[in-house]
């Protein structure tokens, strides 16, 4: 079956389907040791856009040696951005399916130097102190880099991609040794300096959590900014619209999974750190053979411990669910997250994506999470678990139906 990302592969390369290329760049990628022969779409590509790479770095070093006041002329300025916007889309593409492209370090510089000088129109005044790009006419300049990870004993294992989010890939491997699944999460190429900083807090707090309901990290990879930990295998929103409709995911086994959640969210806050990021996408579950599942809290990239520091960066109000209340990100508090649960409850619970109304029980306990003055709100996550816990089933009513204990 394909993958989505796979799709997206397919129409990207599909556009150098018809595309001519002269026979000594196709050549440079057919050879009997190359790793594409085999990929004929992708090694048209490279060629492809190899051959055109070629032609603008010549005619940029010729501009710059006759001295014609260093002006790369608007057409090609214009030409040699849109093969920069078609190196990232292939960039791109391929790390979706878990491989990585990669670029002679000669062309890398000429490319990244040339985004800081180039112009759409009018053309771009080459800079001074412009070196020369050496141009390969006879090597390749594109490849892919292993599909694979090496493992402490040396062995290699297949990357499978299993989600993308702003900043980072997320992929899954086998661990043959344990026969585990695990995931490895790495940071973008394209990530700036505050991305990474946000990265390597986000593995720093969950190291430091050691619960049950908060996801385990392993290993920080320095090299290549990623890091492992335990693999989930699917998301509160995908677990819940699975099984919404059937008669045995009834109100016992929507409690259990919202109260692991609140066990986890319990735990964050008693260790003096807020989530801020909140959401049905960021809450996994462990799905077991015997159906059961463990929630999971993830991705503390927005998360801020009560005596951090980062404020400096993370200013703007940000997150999935917003809390209208909050005036400034660097105040937000305990009661900030809880007001995100109205909605991750109400999702648990029935499977909606707004928050339900105050007219039973449940209904109560959600708006009060989600109440707009903040002083209105649960003050403790305890207080929720303690009102969750409280609920039961009517015998004649549907599965969620809900009343107090007496």
């Amino acid at each position: 079956m394909t993958t989505p990302a796979e799709r997206r592969l397919e129409r990207v390369l599909r556009q150098y389907n018809a595309e001519l290329v002269n026979l000594d760049y196709l050549e440079l990628y057919t050879g009997h040791r190359n790793p594409f022969a085999s990929r004929d779409t992708l090694k048209h590509a490279f060629a492809s856009i190899h051959e055109r790479l070629d032609l603008q770095f010549v005619f940029m070093n010729g501009k710059a040696r006759d001295g014609q006041s260093g002006h790369f002329n608007a057409q090609n300025s214009r030409t040699l951005l849109d093969l920069i916007d078609e190196v990232r889309e292939l960039k791109n593409a391929l790390e979706m399916t878990g491989r990585s492209l990669t670029l002679a370090p000669e062309y890398e510089r000429a490319l990244e130097g040339s985004k800081t000088w180039l112009r759409p129109s009018d053309g771009s005044p080459i800079p001074e102190g412009f070196t020369p790009v050496l141009v390969e006419k006879y090597d390749t300049v594109f490849g892919l880099s292993d599909t694979a990870i090496k493992l402490a004993d040396h062995s290699k294992v297949n990357l499978v991609l299993v989600g993308e989010g702003s900043f980072a890939f997320v992929h899954k491997f086998v661990d043959p040794n344990y026969d585990l699944t695990i995931a490895r999460k790495r940071l973008k190429r394209e990530a700036d300096e505050r991305d990474l900083e946000r990265f390597r807090r986000e593995y720093q707090i969950m190291k430091g959590l050691d619960f049950l309901y908060i996801l385990k990290v392993y290993r920080y990879n320095e090299e290549e900014n990623s890091y492992t930990m335990e693999f989930c295998e699917s998301t509160l929103k995908e677990y819940i619209k699975r099984r919404n409709n059937q008669p045995k995911f009834g109100f016992e086994t929507r409690r259990r999974i919202a109260l692991q959640f609140l066990f986890g969210l319990n735990h964050l806050h008693e260790e003096g750190i807020c989530h801020r990021d909140l959401s049905m996408g960021n809450i996994l579950l462990r799905v077991y053979s015997n159906e059961t599942a463990t929630v999971k809290l993830s991705d503390f990239g927005l998360a801020k411990p009560r005596d951090s520091d980062f404020t400096r960066v993370e200013t703007d109000i940000r997150g999935t669910y917003v809390d209208p209340a909050l005036v400034k990100f660097k105040e937000f508090a305990p009661v900030n997250d809880i007001w995100s649960v109205g909605f991750v409850l109400s999702y648990i619970f029935k499977g909606v994506d707004q928050l339900l109304p105050g007219t039973d029980p449940l209904g109560e306990i959600i708006q009060k999470c989600s109440h707009s003055d903040p002083t209105q709100r649960y003050q403790t996550v305890r207080e929720i678990i303690a009102a969750v816990e409280n609920l039961k089933v009517k015998p004649n009513e549907t599965p969620a139906g809900i009343l107090r204990i007496r």
